[in-house]
């Protein structure tokens, strides 16, 4: 097919989800009747019909078969993926295989929210808290989590006064889903803060009302940043590498309704905690599954919480990998080209920050050990200026490796320089 700008793509969406909403309405189903038929929340069906939402491959494919439209959905879905693979760069060399080396609003206004039933809660007031969710899970690489923090906080309060007072009206799935969501991002900024048992209670609690909500989607998130944070493979100590292999297992299961950033996050978590495990074969296993998914990204989905995939980001896990099963000269070669691609990009700071980290290990390893130590020292630095103390602790493991060269006089300027 020949290449469609991304733009049009976008409209592409918009008009498989216009022929849905027509062939359901041709059914004689109503929002509300159809959404379990196909085992999703009324709001799910409500955004993919506006284009707002990508759905897997299933869907559509059970939409065709319960609206009799003859595959044309799932064809349709198809000819656009086809189309959307285009538009991700795919410049950097595919990962190698990995082999184990040698050893707040007013109570009014809530409440008059709260108590609608019926109409489009994708409009007005309702799209501006939908917006607002995704907009600071989108900030949250980019701005320091300082800053972020109150804010998400106070948008979670808000939606969680809204969750209770909706009772049992139509809205309260809606407003559960977005409490989930923000509750996730509000996880990943309590983390950069340094506090790990906040970070995995927001994950736990976004996990739980998934599950109550029977929101798939919502479940499958909720487990893949918790099970993130409970291997923390290269950041605490105290990690539980098979904990986050479990929950990354569940939100797999629900991999048929999940976008391909959410499906890449997945694998790459896991190829991630089988490194860890020394496991090169399944970690090369999931790392193939990552780069499938990879490829199959468009702009469109790389919103919200999944606003920092691409290839780069891909390369980065692949790159700890290597690290991670002792092979520093691979690890180099694709971390160098990682933190090259992310140079640039101000949305995902934190991402080529981790990146330079792993990537001053590497160099410790192959021999480099003064452009280790400088690398590390600048990264550092400005992690500190940041504020992300989930960087920072992943720097201090990175300082913990260079125990064995410390009476190299630039390990000990390091040292100082990281203790000061």
């Amino acid at each position: 097919m020949p290449s469609v700008p991304p733009q049009e793509i976008a409209k592409a969406w918009i008009a498989l989800g216009q022929l849905l909403a027509s062939s359901r309405k041709a059914a004689s189903y109503t929002q509300e009747a159809f959404a379990p038929l196909v085992n999703y929340g009324r709001s799910t069906i409500a955004n993919v019909e506006t284009g707002r939402q990508r759905v897997g491959r299933n869907f559509w494919s059970q939409c065709d078969e319960l609206l009799r439209t003859g595959g044309s959905l799932a064809r349709e879905y198809d000819r656009i993926r086809r189309a959307s693979a285009r538009h991700v760069p795919s410049s950097m060399p595919a990962p190698q295989p990995l082999e184990v080396a040698p050893e707040p609003s007013s109570s009014t206004a809530l409440e008059s929210l709260a108590g609608r039933v019926g109409g489009d809660y994708l409009a007005g007031e309702w799209h501006t808290f939908s917006t607002l969710t995704s907009m600071l899970a989108q900030q949250r690489q980019a701005v320091s989590p300082d800053a972020l923090l109150g804010l998400i906080e106070a948008h979670r309060e808000c939606l969680s006064t809204l969750y209770r007072k909706a009772g049992r009206a139509p809205i309260r799935a809606d407003i559960g889903a977005m409490l989930a969501e923000a509750s996730v991002v509000a996880s990943r900024l309590w983390s950069a803060q340094g506090n790990r048992a906040l970070a995995i209670a927001h994950c736990a609690y976004a996990r739980q009302l998934g599950d109550r909500l029977g929101d798939r989607r919502i479940s499958a998130t909720a487990r893949i940043f918790e099970g993130n944070l409970q291997a923390a493979t290269l950041i605490e100590a105290d990690g539980d590498v098979m904990i986050g292999l479990r929950l990354l297992d569940e939100a797999d299961r629900a991999s048929a309704d999940l976008s391909p950033a959410a499906r890449a996050r997945i694998a790459a978590e896991q190829a991630q905690a089988y490194a860890a495990l020394r496991l090169p074969r399944e970690a090369t296993a999931a790392l193939g599954r990552a780069e499938a998914a990879v490829n199959d990204l468009s702009p469109i989905d790389c919103v919200g919480l999944y606003s920092d995939w691409s290839n780069a980001r891909l390369h980065v896990y692949a790159g700890t990998c290597h690290l991670l099963l002792g092979q520093p000269e691979q690890a180099v070669g694709v971390l160098e080209g990682a933190v090259q691609a992310l140079e640039r990009d101000s949305a995902n700071i934190n991402v080529a920050l981790a990146a330079a980290v792993d990537l001053a290990s590497a160099y410790a390893e192959t021999g480099e050990l003064e452009r280790s130590c400088t690398l590390l020292g600048d990264t550092y630095g400005q992690l500190k200026a940041g504020g992300n103390q989930r960087g920072i602790a992943r720097a201090q493991r990175a300082r913990e490796r260079l125990a064995r060269w410390r009476a190299e006089p630039v390990v000990r300027e390091l040292e100082e320089q990281m203790a000061a």
